[in-house]
């Protein structure tokens, strides 16, 4: 007998994920509850989920030439003072 028992992750994949997914669940709320500003850092992650996929749509939508951005860089194009 083991001294400690395990989860054989190949005979029930489905319970190994829903194990895995209430012990990280149970580590997040006890994070939020016992450290105030883990909160806020776990509030941001789906923020910057959001942020991530905004920009991913709009970088579909609009492609950006390298060559052309360094155009500008080959020409010698003087830099104007303020």
């Amino acid at each position: 007998m083991p001294w400690m028992p395990v989860i054989d992750g190949g005979s029930d994949k489905a319970a190994s994920l829903a194990i895995g997914v209430i012990v990280a669940a149970g580590m997040a709320a006890m994070f939020v509850v016992g450290v105030p500003w883990v909160g806020a850092f776990l509030y941001s992650i789906p923020v910057a989920c959001v942020v991530a996929l905004g920009l991913r749509y709009w970088h579909n939508r609009h492609k950006v030439d390298l060559i052309t951005l360094a155009g500008a860089a080959d020409k010698k194009v003087p830099i104007r003072s303020r």
